[in-house]
């Protein structure tokens, strides 16, 4: 029988001691750990709800940390700071935003660059009633418009300039609730299609007869939701954890698709436990917002053509007044993304 090579006389006391040494410091660590997870935090756009399904999936049954990821992050909502912000400030390594509030901040840093976009067909929708439709953008002229912020502003100006309408509106200040809309205080709400109409829908109501939702991606208005941001540096220094976070993240909504009620759960019950959220809403939104991760024509998760950035988005950028937009090429790094999907 041949010695065994480790305890072999034939060894040199050095060797044997980095051997038992070796030995030793494999006992001590986790067998999946061979090295240190690498900490990636997102700067959500968002309260912790089931938009966020994929990522609660994820987290739950550690697909972040089988690809070597330590997966944070936080909470967005209009009390939280701006998710650009925090990625400026190097409190996150990523940060939800829009298309339009991520030039203003290329502007002023072009070091910034898109990674995906979380709702290729964006979900921000104008909502209105049968009485006074809004299906169309000459629907918008001498309309009142409930909106939550400034940008709602300017994307109701985006959408007639690029029509050829005149600028005739009146913006009325709103929360994030459709009641204003029912109680007759305006004629169009700005909405998420996958939120505010499951609203109206308990109430009873049917869409394409009480009420319509249409996508500002109907009425011109192109843009993917949800666009995830970083920069370039630290893409170019870590682009393999993030092809990594990219496959749990893929797996995460992956399995959200098979059932709906699991992630909504989740927010309802762990994730986002303190803001009572009602569980047939969630599972209802998780339910409109599925087919919106994929863009029309596609079976890519979180992917969108690059084309749109040189065309229908850089014509918003400009219609917004932006006067020289990058060219795609300076904007977006789907690689990583591409990478990941390939893999999964």
């Amino acid at each position: 029988m041949p010695a065994d090579p480790v305890f072999s006389p034939m060894l040199s006391r050095r060797q044997l001691l980095r051997a038992s040494a070796a030995a030793g410091l494999a006992t001590m660590l986790p067998a999946s750990v061979a090295f240190a997870a690498t900490p990636l935090k997102l700067a959500m756009g968002w309260v912790p709800n089931v938009e966020h399904a994929g990522v609660w999936i994820a987290l739950e049954n550690g697909y972040y940390a089988a690809e070597g990821i330590d997966f944070t992050y936080s909470p967005g909502g209009p009390n939280a700071p701006d998710p650009l912000v925090v990625l400026e400030s190097g409190k996150a390594q990523f940060a939800a935003s829009d298309w339009l509030p991520f030039i203003d901040a290329y502007e002023k840093n072009n070091d910034l660059v898109i990674l995906a976009s979380a709702f290729p067909t964006s979900p921000a929708a104008l909502l209105s009633l049968a009485k006074k439709p809004v299906r169309e953008p000459k629907d918008l002229v001498g309309a009142r418009i409930l909106g939550q912020t400034p940008a709602n502003k300017t994307i109701v100006e985006i959408i007639l300039r690029n029509a050829d309408l005149p600028l005739e509106y009146t913006m009325v200040p709103t929360g994030f609730s459709p009641e204003p809309l029912l109680a007759g205080d305006g004629d169009a709400y700005f909405c998420f299609a996958t939120n505010q109409p499951i609203t109206l829908e308990k109430m009873g109501m049917v869409e394409g007869k009480d009420f319509f939702v249409t996508l500002q991606d109907t009425l011109g208005y192109k843009a993917p939701g949800g666009v995830l941001v970083a920069h370039k540096s630290f893409v170019k220094d870590n682009r393999a954890a993030i092809v990594s976070y990219f496959k749990a993240y893929i797996k995460g909504w992956k399995e959200n698709a098979k059932d709906p009620k699991v992630a909504a759960d989740l927010a309802v019950n762990k994730f986002g436990a303190d803001l009572g959220l009602d569980m047939d809403q969630q599972i209802r939104q998780n339910e409109l917002q599925i087919p919106l991760t994929k863009a029309a024509g596609s079976d890519k998760l979180f992917w969108f053509d690059p084309a749109l950035v040189d065309g229908p988005m850089a014509e918003v950028a400009r219609l917004s007044g932006h006067k020289d937009v990058p060219p795609a090429k300076d904007l977006i790094d789907l690689g990583p993304l591409e990478e990941a999907l390939a893999a999964s």
